[in-house]
């Protein structure tokens, strides 16, 4: 049987973008142009995190003039890790990749990503604003990298991460297998699924690479000091559940919901 899935499902977590409406409909239209320049087959899912200002409709008005972009809709407000956990479990690319509104990463960096799939078979492939190769065009306030850069150390430390130079970065791409597996596992809600994800992924024994990406501080960021103390928390709740086994890694995940 032939299979009509898309190669790569692009997820995009959005909350209150009318602000900078025009870079949101700059970023979806390189997506659908880097798409059709490789002649590959892809899906955008759009997918809203109970925005209270006008982005749904602009999300829609998008949608309705784009090609494969899909309008993942909810009104409640529950947070980036949530938005994403939902909206991944219903990709159906055979790579899902997930990226913020604000094309800080421009898809061009899929070039460096996809061979990391394809030529060396690795599971789980993320970008990175830290390794020497990188080339962070505009930075970040300096503040804001002291507290990343420390709380990166902090997550290597205490997640078992290890050489992950920048687990933050919101450019990661999942093979659907892993995505299948790993994804329903996680609890974060909000900012530390990241580390969350790849956590979990390396304790089942995912393959993981860090790749270098261009980055561009959009200067409108809508995570503050509060979201890194979120961060922050959410490492040492997910250690603590890692250690009383709540992400039950011994079993299929089909077993879990059986639970």
């Amino acid at each position: 049987m032939e299979n009509n899935n898309p190669y790569v499902s692009v997820v995009i977590p959005t909350y209150n973008e009318e602000v900078r409406k025009d870079k949101m409909k700059e970023h979806l239209e390189s997506i659908v142009e880097y798409f059709k320049g490789k002649a590959l087959t892809y899906e955008i899912l759009i997918a809203l995190d109970g925005p209270t200002d006008n982005t749904a409709q602009l999300a829609k008005e998008h949608a309705s003039h784009l090609e494969n972009v899909i309008v993942l809709d909810r009104k409640e407000n529950k947070g980036k890790g949530f938005t994403l956990r939902e909206a991944m479990v219903k990709a159906t690319g055979e790579i899902v990749i997930f990226t913020d509104m604000d094309g800080a990463t421009p898809i061009k960096m899929l070039d460096r990503i996809l061979p990391k799939f394809k030529d060396e078979n690795f599971d789980i492939v993320i970008g990175s604003r830290d390794k020497v190769e990188s080339d962070v065009k505009v930075h970040q306030p300096i503040w804001k990298e002291w507290l990343g850069n420390t709380g990166n150390l902090l997550i290597q430390i205490v997640g078992g991460l290890w050489g992950m130079k920048d687990t933050q970065c919101g450019f990661k791409a999942f093979t659907k297998e892993a995505t299948r597996d790993i994804v329903p596992r996680t609890t974060v809600n909000r900012w530390g699924l990241d580390f969350e994800l790849l956590m979990i992924g390396k304790k089942l024994g995912y393959k993981i690479v860090e790749v270098p990406v261009e980055w561009i501080d959009s200067g409108d960021s809508l995570v503050g000091i509060s979201g890194y103390i979120s961060t922050f928390k959410d490492l040492f709740s997910v250690k603590w559940n890692m250690i009383k086994g709540v992400y039950q890694l011994e079993k299929k995940v089909e077993e879990m919901k059986k639970v």
